[in-house]
């Protein structure tokens, strides 16, 4: 179950480094802003800095699972782990709670993580 855990964080914190490269480093390209809602590139523009700030609240998670996956593999403890998997668990259900509509990017968020925080449970 250890196994799972790990690989599992490893994934979703690859995808959340993934995200902040969209959302930081290729935001003005326009399939990039299409995915993430904008619908023109004045919207784009204005909101450009939030989700500059939005991709390294990413990447610092990301790195954050990938390090706990890491610790684990090594066989060290499960708390890095589980804390930024937690983390990206409560996110996905804000983001479901707020905008049900988006419920495949938050069953994307959520997903792996919660799968890696039972089975770090059932460690």
């Amino acid at each position: 179950m250890l196994t799972l855990a790990a690989v599992c964080a490893l994934i979703a914190g690859l995808a959340h480094v993934g995200v902040w490269v969209a959302e930081s480093l290729l935001w003005e390209r326009e399939p990039v802003w299409r995915m993430f809602g904008a619908r023109s590139a004045d919207e784009a523009k204005v909101q450009s800095g939030v989700f500059f700030n939005i991709g390294f609240y990413n990447l610092f998670l990301g790195v954050g699972a990938i390090a706990g996956a890491i610790i684990v593999f090594a066989g060290g403890d499960l708390h890095l782990l589980v804390y930024t998997c937690l983390f990206m668990v409560g996110a996905g259900g804000v983001l479901l709670i707020r905008y049900p509509s988006l419920w495949r990017g938050a069953l994307g968020q959520a997903a792996l993580p919660l799968i890696a925080v039972i089975a770090a449970a059932l460690s």
